[in-house]
This record gives structure tokens, C-alpha cells and sequence, in this order.
């Protein structure tokens, strides 16, 4: 049923034209806003620990719901997914940094790419597939629906990226990484308590190891990349230059300080657009004890 639901709403929006698909996502965000009140709730509780000094609970409010408006976007776009092709998805997506993505595979090393959930992330996989046609991978959760899970993924593996399983990533990691490919990592999430604490809005937060204890352990050069949307909804993907990793003689010192400051430059995207990340997910929910 879950399969089935899916592919009927996936069939009505790839009928739409864009800027209709897109109004319909608005209508949806508004909709989740009001229904999903936990989530509602666990966004506006994270925007106060980031914003509660610079933004009034009014607009605090504001930039909740259009968070909201945003993931139904991404939604619609998702959806639509089929559509694209490697010559009309320049009509969606303009690219800033490629030389730095070049740079970094120069080295022979592979690239361990940052990717937040910011703007539409899921267009970062498909233009970065264009970017490098079968060099790029990114490490996902299943979901629980198998047949469901097949579904989307088809959709995410749209013009060349591979996903890889994250309960079965290491060895094709290192794989990946020997054969000189890009490994995207969505690793801006609470990562529970085998994460490292780093300082994030000025709170201590969760985050995860492995992007940069590959980087530290096979000298694979680590990039950070986001993709914002625009105000005409056209999207713009920066991929920033290589990231310069300190190294002491103390891996725990070097993963938890070089992995704060990464997360320091996804703060400074989300201060620059504070609706454009993903508020609803219970970003501080683990802390030391």
C-alpha cells in the first residue's frame, strides 16, 4: 500500500508543471506545520536555542513554517526526480566550487564529501552525479519498507549516484575511496552516544565521527557542500575548498576539534538562511552527561 501511495503521488506530480508542483509542496509544508505539532514544536525548541537572541518567538514562528514550506518543496522536487536529465537539470541547479571537487580528486585519494540537510540536499546526490558520472556514493539509512525503500532509492540513484547501505558502509568505503571516488555523508544529525561533542549555536551537540576519522585515517581529502535554494526556486550548490584538517598526536583531540570546526561553517550557511535547515529533527537531543 505504502508502495503503491507512492507511486500514484509521485504519477500527479510529474503531470504538474514545476511551478504548480511547487505551490502544491507549499500547500503540503503549511498542512505538516499544522499536523505534525511534536515536530512543530522540536523545530521551534531548536530555533530558540540557535536564535532566541537575535529573533522574536514571532518570527521565530515565521521561519518555522517556512521550514515547513521548504521540505514540502523538496518534496514536490523529489517527486519529479525522473524528469531530470544531465543536460535539463542545469535549467534547476547552478554549481559553485567544481574546481574544488577537481582539486580534491586530483589527489588520487577519493573525497569524503560534508552534506547537511539544508535547501534541497537530495539535489546534491543527483548534480554531483553529473559532476563525476559514477564516482559519487552516499551513505544512507534503509528504510524498513524494503519494497518502498527500492522505490526511493531508484529515485536518489537518478543520473549515477550510488548509495550505500550505513549498517554495511566500511569496507566499501574504503573501496570507494581507493578507486578515487567522492563518499557523501549526511552526518549533521544527533549522532546519540557514540558521537562526539562538539559546540554548535553555542550548545553542546552530538556529532558524528566518521566523516572525519576517515579523512584523518586515509588522508582523503574532506569537502563541505550545501545546497541553497534560491528566491525564483532555482537551487545553488557550493562545494567549498578542501578542508584544512589540524592533526596532534591525539586522534580523539583532532576528531572532536576538526569536526566543530566543520560544523562552525554549516552554522555560519544556517545564520546566513535560517529556514532553510532541517529544524524538526531533534538536533540537541543527546548531551554529556
Amino acid at each position: 500500500m505504502e508502495v503503491l501511495a507512492f507511486r500514484c503521488v509521485a504519477t500527479i506530480f510529474q503531470l504538474l508543471p514545476r511551478k504548480v508542483a511547487l505551490a502544491l509542496g507549499v500547500w503540503i509544508g503549511n498542512l505538516s506545520y499544522i499536523v505534525l505539532k511534536r515536530r512543530r514544536r522540536i523545530a521551534i525548541s531548536n530555533l530558540k536555542i540557535a536564535f532566541a537572541k537575535k529573533f522574536s518567538d514571532q518570527e521565530i514562528q515565521r521561519i518555522c513554517r517556512k521550514s515547513f514550506q521548504g521540505l514540502g518543496k523538496n518534496l514536490a522536487e523529489f517527486l519529479q526526480f525522473p524528469q531530470l536529465t544531465t543536460e535539463n537539470i542545469w535549467e534547476l541547479v547552478n554549481v559553485e566550487g567544481k574546481e574544488n571537487l577537481d582539486i580534491a580528486l586530483s589527489q588520487g585519494k577519493g573525497a569524503i564529501i560534508f552534506v547537511p540537510h539544508f535547501g534541497n540536499w537530495e539535489l546534491t546526490g543527483l548534480i554531483t552525479g553529473v559532476l563525476i558520472p559514477n564516482r559519487i556514493k552516499a551513505i544512507v539509512f534503509e528504510l524498513r519498507n524494503k519494497r518502498l525503500n527500492q522505490l526511493v532509492w531508484k529515485y536518489r540513484q537518478h543520473l549515477s549516484a550510488e548509495l550505500i547501505p550505513k549498517k554495511r558502509a566500511i569496507r566499501r568505503i574504503i573501496l570507494a575511496l581507493q578507486q578515487n571516488c567522492a563518499i557523501g555523508f549526511f552526518a549533521d544529525q544527533d549522532a546519540g552516544d557514540s558521537g562526539v561533542f562538539v559546540d554548535f549555536f553555542g550548545k553542546p551537540a552530538s556529532a558524528v565521527r566518521s566523516p572525519m576519522i576517515l579523512a584523518l585515517k586515509t588522508g582523503a581529502p574532506i569537502l563541505f557542500s550545501v545546497c541553497i535554494r534560491q528566491p525564483n526556486n532555482q537551487h545553488l550548490v557550493k562545494i567549498y575548498e578542501p578542508f584544512y584538517i589540524e592533526i596532534s598526536k591525539n586522534l580523539e583531540h583532532d576528531v572532536q576539534y576538526n569536526t566543530e570546526r566543520l560544523l562552525k561553517i554549516l552554522e555560519r550557511e544556517i545564520r546566513k538562511y535560517p529556514d532553510q535547515w532541517l529544524w524538526l529533527h531533534n538536533r540537541w537531543k543527546t548531551q554529556p552527561t
